[in-house]
């Protein structure tokens, strides 16, 4: 297929998972016809039918209205994407490896299908990395790979890197207004191309290396991971003066050198980016031989984080041993069903190697914690009990915890503080209504709130972690 420089760029999507599904539909919104494609057939035909597999805001409305449009189909082969698609964003897992370096394999995996299905095709074909990846990979393992199965030279396939910056909760209106796009190119043909399949966007393309692209990925979520881990270890701090931590973020988060965003503090970072993302930027960095001390910093605040957390817990309920505590909030945030890393996790196993029995809750994410949860324990090992139902997951709770804030948490009913044995919850994201809780006869300690978070008594701080 031939394509002129007048007609819309043709898009192909490598990876229908969170951000390759929420990246394609973007393009396909803004007029562009996209070919996606995915390894698993129930993810291919669930996508065709205009299911979403996922639960995030937004996804499965705009995914039913590009299925209808015909701007989005899904196609069976890497031959079918090679065929219809000039452009080709590799939105495969990079998952992290003990050693904290991340797997390639995926991408590897894709790089070689798609090296294969080029070689009957004709005309030029890009070839862009989108995962996250170390720098260096785009053109030092993703292009040699490509060349060397396809029998074709750089001049008929190119490459380039395009880091995502999305967020997951917001990833639909993310993907469709992006505050800006990164571009990584070392020919003029491929960044053209990006040019022109990024312009009805309207956001501003930075062009660099491939090298320089990748990095600006690690650099950003390294620098929104060290915000969180230092607005945690400030809450720890108010909770000793009887402060609260949202005001004083607030007033620091005015300075327009510092900014307001993830200045929130929590039980600490998840979610599939952050953690895995930091621990290979440390890793690549002193494999190069320079010790990144702000990221091996924010790791370890990170992990003192979950030890504060549940010392608070046990300066509220005593030794946790017989005790049955009510998880809230399975999914690493609010928005949505994806666990990866959640901290929910985490605590899920502390609490139950301390004895406690455990009953969970979410609204959406429910069943992909259990999974998750078993993927990753032996049989026979404590489980925790998940329940459909909020109040169930009460029922003669010692104390609950709210860990992701979803919206129905804030709206505390009396009825639960009925169903629970000690009508305590701790919430690590300060979002219940501390009126309405002290109408329900809760009482609410909140994580770097101190005293002025506790609705009905004085507060319940530990001393240290």
């Amino acid at each position: 297929m031939k394509s002129r420089s007048s007609a819309r760029p043709r898009v192909g999507i490598v990876g229908l998972g969170y951000m390759g599904l929420a990246t394609g539909l973007a393009f396909a919104a803004h007029g562009l016809p996209v070919f996606g494609y995915d390894l698993k057939p129930e993810i291919r035909s669930a996508v065709a039918r205009g299911t979403a597999p996922y639960q995030e805001a937004g996804l499965e409305r705009l995914l039913r209205a590009e299925v209808r449009s015909g701007r989005f189909r899904v196609v069976e082969s890497p031959q079918e994407v090679v065929e219809h698609a000039e452009g080709i964003f590799f939105c495969v897992p990079t998952p992290s490896l003990p050693s904290g370096r991340i797997d390639l394999r995926p991408l590897k995996r894709s790089a070689q299908e798609f090296g294969r299905a080029l070689r009957q095709g004709k005309g030029y074909r890009l070839l862009v990395v989108k995962s996250t990846v170390v720098p260096g990979t785009t053109e030092n393992v993703v292009a040699p790979i490509v060349e060397r199965v396809s029998g074709r030279s750089p001049r008929e396939v190119g490459v380039a890197s395009n880091p995502e910056f999305l967020a997951e909760g917001t990833m639909v209106k993310d993907s469709l207004r992006p505050d800006r796009i990164v571009i990584g190119t070392s020919d003029r043909r491929a960044l053209a191309w990006l040019r022109r399949a990024y312009r009805p966007f309207g956001a501003p393309v930075l062009p660099l290396t491939p090298a320089g692209a990748e990095l600006v990925k690690y650099s950003s979520n390294a620098f929104l991971a060290l915000k969180v881990s230092f607005a945690n270890e400030i809450a720890r701090l108010a909770d000793r003066l009887g402060v609260d931590i949202d005001d004083i973020m607030a007033a620091v988060g005015h300075d327009p050198r510092i900014g307001a965003r993830f200045l929130r503090a929590g039980p600490g970072f998840g979610g599939s980016c952050f953690e895995k993302d930091l621990r290979a930027f440390v890793r690549w960095s002193t494999d190069l031989g320079v010790h990144l001390r702000s990221g091996e910093a924010t790791l370890r605040i990170n992990a003192e984080q979950l030890a504060y957390v549940l010392a608070q817990v046990r300066a509220g309920v005593g030794p946790l041993a017989g005790k049955r505590i009510a998880l809230l909030g399975l999914a690493f945030k609010a928005g949505t069903d994806d666990v990866r890393e959640s901290r929910a996790l985490l605590l899920a196993h502390e609490l139950l190697n301390a004895g406690a029995i455990l009953r969970g809750h979410d609204p959406v994410a429910g069943g992909n914690f259990l999974r998750q949860w078993d993927s990753t324990h032996a049989p026979g090992t404590p489980r925790p009990e998940v329940f459909d139902s909020l109040a169930e997951a009460l029922e003669g709770a010692d104390a609950a915890i709210l860990q992701a804030d979803w919206p129905a948490y804030a709206r505390w009913l009396p009825s639960w503080s009925r169903r629970m044995k000690t009508p305590l919850l701790f919430d690590l994201r300060r979002a219940t209504d501390l009126a309405r809780a002290r109408r329900a006869g809760l009482d609410v300690v909140g994580l770097g709130a101190g005293q002025r978070r506790s609705s009905t008594g004085p507060s319940l701080l530990p001393a240290g972690p």
